[in-house]
């Protein structure tokens, strides 16, 4: 996996209304900022310092969540994302996919128990398991 950093900045979680029937939950990733950086010690590497946002609203005005940081990205796609970077400030397609992927799995699992913590439903939906029809009781009551 090419990226082989990753730093928080800033984390902010706000709740502003209670909760509602229905909401919708937004999860966006914006990759700010790519600069040159080198890493290693004997041998050094060039690599892309990427700055990100991580954004997760409840709608209607329910709340958010924002996560900020940097990832630490080497690989074959270097010099080819900070000149497309440096020319047109836009995000390498490879690298974009690669670096998001990354992003929702780590930053998720952040806002999962951060969630929690504020009372509001997860950012992503969890399986539910049901009993086959056969297997269900009457849950009716008599009485």
């Amino acid at each position: 996996m090419p990226v082989i950093g990753f730093y928080l900045r800033g984390i902010t979680a706000n709740r502003r209304q209670t909760l509602r029937e229905k909401i919708d939950i937004n999860t966006t990733v914006s990759l700010t900022q790519i600069e040159k950086t080198t890493i290693g010690v004997k041998k050094k590497e060039d690599a892309l310092n990427i700055s990100f946002e991580f954004l997760t609203k409840y709608e209607p005005d329910i709340g958010e969540m924002k996560l900020e940081g940097n990832v630490l990205y080497i690989g074959i796609h270097v010099k080819e994302a900070l000149n497309l970077w440096k020319k047109e400030k836009k995000i390498l397609p490879e690298v974009d996919v690669e670096v998001k992927n990354f992003l929702f799995r780590k930053c998720m699992t952040i806002e999962i128990n951060l969630a929690e913590d504020m009372s509001l439903p997860p950012p992503i939906m969890f399986p539910n398991l049901v009993l086959p029809k056969s297997e269900q009781r009457d849950m009716r009551y008599i009485g």
